[in-house]
């Protein structure tokens, strides 16, 4: 979670999003910050403890919450893996100009050849991502435990 921070350059008073935010671990950083955080939950259990925590729960469903474009000074996210483009190129859209987004992401796309992948690898291309393999196992111990191997995309929006 840490590393997700760091990478963001994080700006007090500013508006955020964590749009698949589980127990709140991001945005409870985020926020500590001194960003406004608002926060997407499919969970209703979870939507309830991040309201408990005080925070604005928009929806339950990021990839079709409309009226988001260009909203978002920054975005750091977490997402499923089985939906990482999707929600990674909805994060770039929601962004606005001068806008950051960091996300942690499996290294799926950049093991397979299909023409899905390769899409994918040529989108971060045009946006100018970064990509930065992770070392593997850095989440091994962690309370989000995987053994996926990761990689973390960063995105300043133009």
């Amino acid at each position: 979670m840490d590393l997700l921070i760091k990478a963001s350059y994080l700006e007090s008073h500013s508006l955020r999003l964590e749009p698949s935010a589980g127990f709140g671990d991001l945005a409870i950083a985020m926020r500590e910050c001194g960003a406004i955080v608002e926060v997407i939950e499919p969970i209703v259990e979870l939507q309830s403890l991040l309201t408990l925590e005080g925070f604005t729960v928009i929806g339950s469903d990021f990839i079709s919450r409309a009226n988001l474009l260009n909203r978002y000074h920054s975005i750091i996210q977490n997402p499923p893996f089985s939906q990482q483009i999707s929600h990674i190129k909805k994060a770039y859209y929601c962004l606005s100009s001068g806008g950051r987004l960091v996300s942690l992401a499996s290294n799926t796309p950049w093991q397979y050849n299909s023409s899905f992948y390769k899409q994918f690898r040529h989108w971060l291309t045009t946006v100018n991502a970064q990509v930065e393999e992770l070392p593997w196992g850095l989440f091994v111990n962690s309370e989000r435990y995987t053994k996926v191997e990761c990689c973390l995309i960063k995105i300043n929006k133009l």
